[in-house]
């Protein structure tokens, strides 16, 4: 009992050594100029069709990945050809918040943090983004405090192994801004180093402004001195005012230079959603228009 006590003492000691304010290093992924501009290319021909029909590299890009995932070393090759995943990795369903709290899953966690160290380029990595989901709702993994725990768990563990190279990002959903919802889950700035809200238009809903979806969320980061992107942004392709939306996205973000990074959520959703780019001439040419933008070129240093 005594061994055990000393080890979970030692092992408490090195999780609060390892946080130091996450700031010290958030610089490395922060563009010099411009924003990082990217998708989640999930259309049958992948990175490569989109890259090839917008004529341009994609800084960044979306992959979501389970709890359990373990090929991390897959995430090499990209980085070598200078395009920087963000990394979503859902607990939901596999565990939850307390779980991962109560230190059950820091094998899994330390893990992925060794895997991740090992590529030794900076990268995104976007836990258990959309916490603020409702109860019920398939990405809900607990309330605001133990979201909170689980977090700050995560980032230490990550910490603990040096694996200075992963950054980072807190991604609840844009709206939940607005009510404060959002807020409740805020784990510290030390904590984290990038806000990521998600923004959506979805078909038969109110049809909101950039403005109005995401200037809540742009004063909080600006509030916290915290690097935004925008990881999930789309309106539905075939929805006749969506290319002017995302014409007038392009201003919106250049005139909210704490945005950094910007990826288009190019698929299917899971309620069956289109908002593939590739599937409608005019929603592509917008989307084309706007990666051409010279301030949508810069690449992750």
């Amino acid at each position: 009992m005594k061994r055990f006590a000393m080890l979970a003492t030692t092992a408490a000691i090195v999780l609060a050594a390892a946080v130091a304010p996450a700031t010290a290093n958030a610089a490395n992924l922060v563009p010099r100029h411009g924003v990082l501009w990217g998708a989640f290319p999930n259309e049958p021909s992948g990175v490569a069709g989109l890259q090839a029909r917008v004529g341009r590299k994609l800084a960044v890009y979306i992959k979501y990945e389970p709890w359990t995932f373990s090929h991390w070393k897959n995430f090499s090759r990209p980085l070598h050809h200078h395009r920087v995943p963000i990394i979503s990795w859902s607990a939901a369903p596999t565990t939850n918040a307390a779980a991962i709290a109560s230190g059950s899953q820091d094998r899994i966690i330390l893990r992925a943090a060794k895997h991740l160290k090992a590529l030794r380029k900076p990268l995104f990595l976007r836990p258990f983004y959309e916490f603020d989901q409702p109860a019920g709702h398939p990405r809900n993994i607990g309330s605001p405090a133990t979201v909170i725990a689980a977090w700050r768990r995560t980032f230490r563990l990550f910490r603990s192994v040096h694996a200075a190279n992963v950054r980072f990002v807190w991604s609840p959903m844009a709206f939940d801004f607005a009510n404060r919802t959002a807020q409740a889950f805020w784990p510290g700035r030390r904590y984290l180093n990038w806000i990521g809200p998600d923004g959506y238009n979805f078909p038969g809903k109110t049809w909101n402004s950039w403005p109005e979806i995401f200037n809540t969320a742009y004063k909080f980061s600006l509030k916290h001195h915290v690097p935004m992107m925008i990881p999930e942004v789309a309106a539905p392709v075939n929805d006749p005012r969506t290319p002017g939306w995302i014409t007038k996205g392009a201003k919106w973000i250049r005139h909210h230079t704490g945005v950094k990074s910007v990826t288009w959520f190019d698929s299917i959703s899971p309620k069956g959603y289109n908002f593939q780019v590739m599937t409608n001439r005019a929603t592509l040419k917008a989307f084309r228009a706007w990666g051409k933008r010279r301030f949508f070129h810069a690449f992750a240093h």
